[in-house]
């Protein structure tokens, strides 16, 4: 699902005077993206729903101030992305992991087995916690550096690469084990 819809400048308009018919619209447009972003991020079917809701209200609050309808995939894709983030700082199991000296990965090497088309990335985010789950969604699949994935979600740059590295050893791993590899038992790895 993509934040990249096809929404008539004229419906967001209609929507910034309060036309409520084009802001169910804009609804019946994004509740996919925005719940599939969610539930990716989450992977809790009922906190993504939440943030559905959460994301919803905050267009309509304040549709009104935005002033350049051209960024308005991106304003509501940014909208869900930072309700994720409010959602998961504000579970308080999520501590932070102590500084290492040390990576175990080559990033160029892990973002290759990312792309491979032998991992099942949907299936692997999936084993991860919420906190993992985010780190290498913000890095390894929308880019960010590590000091950018830092500053989103509040932890340091150091936290963010021991995080990454982390959960890309357990998805090597993994990615190794024929239950999860998609290949059948016996059968040669690459």
């Amino acid at each position: 699902m993509s934040f990249h819809q096809n929404c008539p400048k004229k419906v967001i308009n209609k929507a910034q005077q309060g036309d409520k018919f084009a802001l169910t619209q804009i609804y019946d447009l994004y509740k996919g993206p925005i719940f599939h972003l969610a539930f990716q991020m989450l992977r809790d079917e009922h906190r993504a729903n939440d943030v559905l809701q959460t994301v919803m209200l905050k267009v309509i609050n304040s549709i009104k101030d935005l002033s350049n309808i051209r960024t308005f995939n991106g304003w509501i894709k940014r909208i869900t992305y930072n309700t994720v983030i409010d959602i998961i700082r504000a579970n308080k199991k999520l501590v932070d992991i102590s500084h290492e000296s040390e990576f175990e990965y080559s990033e160029d090497d892990i973002l290759g087995s990312l792309n491979s088309p032998s991992w099942d990335l949907e299936q692997f985010l999936s084993i991860l916690n919420e906190r993992e789950r985010l780190v290498v969604w913000l890095y390894a699949v929308e880019g960010l550096s590590h000091s950018e994935v830092a500053e989103t979600i509040a932890i340091s740059e150091q936290n963010s690469r021991i995080i990454f590295s982390r959960a890309m050893k357990s998805l090597k791993s993994l990615a190794q084990d024929p239950r999860y590899s998609g290949q059948q038992v016996g059968e040669p790895h690459e």
